[in-house]
């Protein structure tokens, strides 16, 4: 078979997977294990969105941010250090840590058997690909291509700086404004401001970081404004134009009904993500899209083509979370490999916004919360744990059910957060109740211990 001059097809597998990520990485070890030929291609370095532009890259600055913070909380305490984080020298650690952490990836994936391929990689037919310039077949085609910056469709748009493109700056400019009130903005703007910007974020709505508590979103706002962050609710970006060495942004506020305008050194793309299925060419396989994203079943099955299966951000169904990817990894394997009898139970996935303090939450929000639910209520900020490196920041909101005590919400604000929402994910998953989680024996003094006064 050819196709405008390409190489007859030289090999068929039993699966082949698009995108080197989480997802992508997960299944052709899972598939390769269990005795099928399988390839894995991707167009970019092998290990996806979140090992060099999301999850990893952006802890490893966040964590040198925290540190500076710390200093900067005990200044007069004990510890001495600069009050501001060196931005050139961290994305240089940065980018060694990540190379040494995914530069291994594809000699693993050769050394397991899995065939390798850096290449665009489109649809020709139901079960065929064009990769690079061979094509190539497979049984079953796996689709785990990740997200991309939404496209913004605004006079100007090519003025903003990506996510992807931020992490990857040699230097930081004085002045930066984040557009947008989600995860990539707001802890993005905790880092900047560490170093030094003068920092703004300005969300269209009313709410910043929608998917989280909103009382406690309140307080990361105050704490984001101690640390010198602007801020701004309910304007609509309009334009963004270049004006001598500066760059002019045009928002709508829509309480007043005016423009009004904003000068900075760099807008900052905080806009929201969408399925990166550009170039895919879906139609040619007969995968339907819907809603800018493949279009799956409850077994991650393309709805339209039995053959391919789709994982991660760049299906619709479920939290874009890096265990949500690899969740769904799981359950494309076992349908694989023992037909389609599993799906994805996303209750239970917990979430963190690593802004400084850190803000996290798993299960019922108080929002959806009836009169069957206790809500448990607590700051924390004067407890010992908060007050040991300064941070003054630290609260809780446990959502149980009344009838069986079992915890079905925990939001967390403040010192280690992210590590005890993980407690919480663990009690939701297995059931355990407000009592049998707050008379555990847990280590102290930790953070962990706050545990037992965020369930009184």
């Amino acid at each position: 078979m050819t196709l405008n001059g390409a190489r007859p097809m030289e090999t068929d597998y039993d699966a082949f997977v698009i995108g080197t990520g989480v997802a992508g990485s997960s299944l052709a070890y899972k598939l390769r294990k269990a005795g099928m030929k399988v390839a894995i291609a991707d167009k970019d370095r092998f290990g996806g969105i979140c090992a060099f532009h999301g999850c990893t890259p952006k802890k490893i600055l966040s964590g040198a941010a925290n540190i500076v913070d710390s200093g900067t909380r005990m200044k007069g305490k004990g510890p001495e250090c600069s009050s501001t984080l060196d931005w050139a020298s961290v994305v240089k650690f940065k980018d060694e840590l990540v190379n040494s952490l995914t530069a291994p990836k594809e000699n693993a994936f050769k050394k397991a058997g899995i065939d390798t391929y850096h290449a665009e990689v489109s649809f020709h037919d139901r079960n065929t690909l064009l990769v690079g310039d061979r094509l190539i077949s497979s049984k079953y085609i796996l689709l785990a291509v990740g997200s991309t910056s939404r496209a913004i469709d605004i006079p100007g748009s090519d003025h903003l700086t990506t996510s992807d493109e931020f992490l990857d700056l040699e230097e930081l400019p004085e002045n930066i404004i984040f557009a947008g009130g989600g995860y990539i903005s707001l802890e993005f703007a905790h880092i900047a401001a560490r170093t030094g910007a003068r920092v703004t974020v300005i969300h269209r709505g009313e709410n910043i970081l929608k998917t989280f508590d909103p009382d406690l979103v309140k307080m990361l706002v105050k704490a984001s404004e101690r640390a010198g962050i602007r801020i701004i609710t309910g304007e609509e970006l309009r334009v963004i134009r270049k004006k001598n060495d500066v760059l002019e942004l045009v928002t709508f506020d829509k309480k007043k009904g005016e423009e009004l305008t904003y000068e900075c050194d760099m807008v900052v793309h905080g806009l929201g993500r969408v399925p990166a299925i550009d170039g895919l060419e879906p139609e040619k396989g007969e995968v339907d899209i819907e809603h800018g994203g493949i279009a799956v079943n409850e077994y991650l099955q393309s709805r339209s083509n039995p053959s391919v299966y789709a994982a991660g951000d760049c299906i619709i169904p479920g939290p874009a979370l890096t265990p949500t990817a690899s969740l769904q990894a799981n359950v494309i394997a076992s349908n694989i490999l023992k037909e389609n009898k599993h799906t994805a139970d996303y209750s239970g996935i917990a979430s963190a916004a690593f802004t400084i303090p850190t803000l996290a939450g798993v299960g019922l929000l108080e929002k959806d919360a009836t009169e069957e639910h206790e809500v448990l209520f607590n700051d924390l900020s004067n407890n010992y744990s908060a007050r040991r490196t300064g941070l003054g920041t630290f609260a809780s909101k446990i959502i149980i059910e009344k009838d069986t005590g079992k915890i079905v919400g925990a939001h967390v604000i403040g010192p280690d957060a992210e590590d005890i929402i993980n407690l919480f994910a663990l009690a939701i998953k297995t059931g355990l109740t407000s009592e049998q989680v707050r008379e555990a024996m847990y280590a102290y003094p930790t953070s962990s211990y706050d545990v037992r006064y965020m369930l009184r």
